[in-house]
């Protein structure tokens, strides 16, 4: 149960997913995102994508299930070293929405890094599709916030800072961008506490869990252009594909949604979500070179 995130947060790439749309992705990270921040966020993908990859050969791998917590984790770190910065482009309250997206997260697969046994528990099972849910409910929050923010700021007039000025506070993710990420946030919420109630399997939590982050993705295509100039193609095309890839392995459990957890339809779910998170990462390390080619320039 990965957040993308999204939560997702609130990633380079993702608006954010990775997560929060027009969040990270607003400047330029040379001049408004430390290095460490990005490679926290990398790190924690990183982590996160190998702690996926090693459950899709032992679903009750203790390295795999500690993995899964200490990614969302780190990417949490990385949103609050550069909590000023969002802070003043999306509002401190988006920006805590998008925090406690990531570490709810890692909350939803705590119990099984401490026992791989829940896994085998109806409440445990409850407990780790319910806390993604909320956590993904969070990234839906976050980005709802942005929307506000961005008309607050339009109704103030145009900020005097020129764009790429630290204290430019313009959300440049467009209306239309905001409002994909977000729905696709809330369906994809919903899609998982629909998987809470019906622990056993759901066709319609995973057709929501499908439809939501394939939406998310549609709001990274459609800021392309900006996000693109800002951290090159490579990098943002690099993200759209992660979070196509997320969708497949949700489509894979819409089409069979009871199929056991020791079934391969899981071992494609969970590698879907591990080559996912590992294209963010990549995704995000590619923002970095970008930057300090930049500097050196």
């Amino acid at each position: 149960m990965s957040i993308n995130a999204a939560s997702t947060g609130a990633t380079a790439n993702h608006t954010h997913g990775i997560g929060s749309v027009g969040s990270i992705a607003d400047e330029s990270p040379s001049t408004t995102v430390s290095t460490f921040s990005l490679l926290a966020a990398a790190l924690g993908f990183l982590l996160w994508g190998a702690g996926w990859i090693v459950l899709t050969q032992d679903r009750y791998s203790h390295l795999g299930w500690i993995l899964g917590v200490v990614g969302p984790i780190l990417l949490a770190i990385g949103i609050m070293t550069t909590i000023s910065h969002l802070a003043r482009r999306i509002g401190l309250t988006a920006v805590i929405a998008g925090i406690l997206g990531s570490l709810i997260a890692a909350i939803s697969t705590l119990p099984y890094a401490v026992s791989p046994s829940n896994l085998s528990k109806v409440s445990g099972l409850k407990f780790g599709y319910g806390a993604y849910g909320i956590g993904l409910l969070r990234g839906f929050v976050c980005v709802a916030l942005v929307l506000l923010h961005k008309e607050g700021v339009m109704k103030l007039g145009s900020s005097i800072c020129p764009p790429g000025c630290p204290c430019d506070n313009r959300v440049h993710a467009s209306f239309a961008t905001l409002n994909a990420a977000a729905l696709g946030f809330l369906l994809w919420g919903i899609g998982f506490i629909q998987l809470m109630t019906e622990p056993a399997g759901s066709r319609m939590g995973w057709v929501l869990a499908t439809v939501g982050s394939a939406s998310v993705a549609v709001a990274i295509a459609i800021h392309v252009v900006h996000l693109a100039m800002r951290f090159g193609m490579p990098a943002i095309l690099i993200g759209v594909v992660s979070t196509v890839v997320w969708a497949f392995g949700y489509l894979m459990n819409a089409i069979n949604p009871t199929a056991g957890f020791e079934s391969t339809w899981y071992s494609v779910l969970f590698a879907c979500y591990g080559l996912g998170h590992l294209l963010t990462a990549v995704s995000l390390l590619l923002v970095v070179a970008r930057a300090r080619v930049r500097t050196s320039a």
